[in-house]
């Protein structure tokens, strides 16, 4: 025995098959909206649709075939996507660890250098204090020239 809700359902489904081979119509009224319809408007001018079948089992279960192959290259490219991907991460890695070792050590440790330090006066360092010219003590430019003495022109 059919039970009362599966039975509806059935009609439905042996009616539908009828219904899309079925010629379709579409039509224009004067107010430029289209119409579509299984029977031509009456009065109206109507354009017959050629609706194509529905595919038959053999072509959907084709379809199908087609949808799973394609999932599965998908899935399989994927994972080479990811392999590439672990692969591209783990050298960049390598690289930083390797550039991170190259890099100078820093010694932050001070050194004492004494204040009144300076590197010899040899010339490789022109513009150091030990370079320069030393003014001479107070009372050793008071001899030759100058004023005092009895030097003068001669």
């Amino acid at each position: 025995m059919i039970s009362p809700r599966v039975f509806p359902l059935l009609l439905a489904a042996l009616a539908c098959p009828p219904a899309l081979a079925d010629a379709v119509y579409k039509s224009v009224d004067s107010a430029g909206n289209v119409t579509y319809s299984s029977t031509p408007p009456a009065g109206a001018k109507a354009e017959k649709l050629d609706v194509p079948p529905p595919p038959t089992a053999a072509e959907t279960q084709a379809a199908e075939e087609r949808v799973k192959k394609t999932e599965e290259m998908s899935s399989e490219m994927e994972a080479q996507r990811r392999e590439k991907e672990a692969a591209q991460a783990a050298k960049e890695a390598e690289e930083a660890r390797l550039r991170a070792a190259q890099q100078p050590v820093v010694i932050e440790t001070p050194v004492y250098v004494p204040p009144d330090y300076y590197p010899p006066a040899d010339g490789r360092y022109p513009g150091l204090p030990a370079a320069r010219p030393m003014p001479l003590p107070s009372g050793a430019g008071s001899g030759g020239r100058g004023t005092g003495g009895g030097g003068g022109s001669r």
